[in-house]
């Protein structure tokens, strides 16, 4: 077997290990559900019935892009199993398709070897995206489009292939799709497309027309039938703008990008520390990225094997400045969760890597210079391969020393039921898997109520106010149970919460137990 048929081997190894790692933390309870996964469940449920596109509380779904649930819908339609069984398999496979895809692509790019096995460790084993994987949410299929459309974008700025930027447009159209933050691709790639060196501003501006086109009409088209169904692109008016959202925002993104440094990390002065760094990083990317381009711009030749850091870091530049600039405008609490942070890990990390080798490629092609820089640096460069070697070895035992009490809890008990990872191995769970309690998950962001009532209908939105949820109750019969999981959301957010519960009629406290409290419905 040659080299090249080696390396291949060894990405095809790597994608089935991520899948199957992947596929481990939910293998046992099934994949975890939000308010999203929620609706995307219902609506593959709705398709796979004829019944169109329809929410699992009735409603048209109009506010977050088709694609996911039309994919958990042929999933579904494939195997014959529920859209909510195929979403872990699903997710499983797009994120090892994602492995293949990135290492591909660096294996075509960089010189060494020995940091092409060290950017593709880092993509197999990274938790953000083995966490969002293990949930029933569109993210995996979203990362897994831009992947693609960076990496055909990167093939037409280097060899001016139509084919390459339709295939980038279709991608870019595909992750627009997904999510609605896919625009940051059609930001970041059509201006590139237009500098593209070589070709006359005609044809620039001719091929720019192409792509966006082929990029936009989709969504648009998409975007068109929402505000015929419901008056409104989006499906629904934003709510009002949170108390001091931009700060709110910029914590989050620090302390985030600060915990793929050091996955683990606590919430102490250390993680300070290292979201510092995280940001003088950033800062450096984008010098590194304006310098690049404009180095491109005076000579496209010599500059030509810059595209790659430029795409990768541009996007996440624009990425982060996009999703900043909305939670500045709009009330979005929900950006401090991983889910939104986990598509900048592979853009962030290709940057770092295609930084590096072409910083170990130019102390090669430069052995001697006359002040001595590039000496200094070639002593250097067997340091700084060690201190990466260093950093991979903790890094890497960090994820796995998080990843694999995961899988083991996620898949502690023989039975199945309907929990997220962030429960599977509490108390509360194990109650409902000895009991074999079958009934309604009512679930929104963190919290999760589950009402043992009506084994047909698995899952709902939490009830809208306390008079709903007295409602709902009432129907539930008796010595059936109500089973409250902790979450980091307050009854001011719900407008009922733990209290409510204990003090209202019909319902009597069992236990507390670790991850929630047990209630039974008892009228007697």
């Amino acid at each position: 077997m040659t080299a090249s048929r080696r390396l291949y081997a060894l990405l095809v190894v790597l994608a089935v290990t991520a899948a199957v790692l992947a596929l481990s933390r939910s293998a046992a309870w099934g994949p975890g559900l939000r308010w999203d996964s929620i609706n995307y469940i219902g609506v593959a449920r709705s398709l796979l019935a004829g019944g169109g596109w329809v929410q699992f509380d009735g409603y048209h779904y109009t506010h977050w892009p088709p694609l996911y649930p039309l994919l958990l819908a042929a999933a579904g339609f494939l195997s014959g199993f529920d859209p909510h069984a195929v979403a872990g398999p699903l997710n499983a496979l797009l994120f090892g398709l994602t492995v293949l895809v990135v290492g591909h692509w660096l294996r075509q790019r960089i010189a060494s070897r020995l940091l092409f096995l060290w950017a593709c460790l880092a993509v197999t084993f990274a938790l953000p995206l083995t966490w969002v994987a293990s949930w029933a949410l569109s993210a995996p299929a979203f990362i897994l489009f831009t992947a693609l459309a960076l990496f055909y974008m990167d093939r037409f700025l280097r060899g001016d292939q139509r084919t390459a930027l339709i295939w980038a447009a279709l991608f870019t159209a595909l992750a627009c799709l997904t999510r609605y933050i896919g625009f940051v691709l059609v930001i970041t790639l059509l201006p590139l497309a237009l500098l593209q060196p070589g070709a006359p501003l005609r044809e620039k501006l001719k091929r720019g027309a192409v792509y966006a086109l082929i990029a936009g009409i989709p969504v648009s088209l998409w975007l068109l039938y929402n505000l015929m169904r419901v008056g409104a692109p989006f499906g629904r008016n934003n709510p009002p703008p949170d108390a001091d959202p931009l700060r709110r925002f910029l914590k989050a993104a620090l302390f985030e990008l600060a915990e793929w440094v050091m996955p683990g990390l606590s919430s102490g002065g250390l993680r300070v520390y290292a979201a510092g760094l995280v940001a003088a990083a950033l800062l450096a990317l984008a010098i590194a990225v304006g310098f690049a381009l404009i180095r491109i711009a005076q000579k496209p030749t010599r500059w030509r094997g810059w595209i790659s850091f430029c795409l990768c870091g541009g996007f996440t530049l624009v990425y982060l400045a996009s999703v900043g600039g909305m939670s500045a405008v709009r009330w979005l609490r929900s950006l401090e969760e991983r889910r939104y942070w986990a598509p900048l890990y592979i853009p962030l990390l290709l940057a770092l890597v295609f930084l590096l080798d072409r910083f170990w490629l130019w102390l090669r092609q430069n052995p001697r210079t006359k002040n001595g820089f590039t000496a200094f640096a070639r002593r250097q460069r067997s340091l700084l391969a060690a201190i990466l070697g260093i950093l991979l070895f903790i890094w890497l035992g960090n994820t796995v020393r998080l990843n694999i009490p995961a899988v083991a809890r996620a898949n502690a008990g023989d039975d199945r039921g309907y929990a997220a990872p962030a429960y599977a191995n509490s108390d509360v769970i194990r109650f409902i898997r000895e009991e074999r309690l079958k009934g309604t998950i009512f679930s929104h962001q963190s919290v999760v109520l589950y009402i043992h009532t009506d084994p047909a209908n698995d899952f709902r939105g939490l009830p809208d106010g306390l008079e709903q949820l007295k409602q709902q109750i009432e129907q539930a019969a008796d010595n059936s149970y109500v089973v409250w999981f902790d979450g980091l959301w307050t009854n001011h957010q719900l407008g009922y919460g733990v209290a409510e519960l204990e003090s209202m009629p019909g319902l009597k406290r069992l236990a507390r137990l670790d991850g929630g409290i047990i209630f039974q419905v008892n009228r007697g």
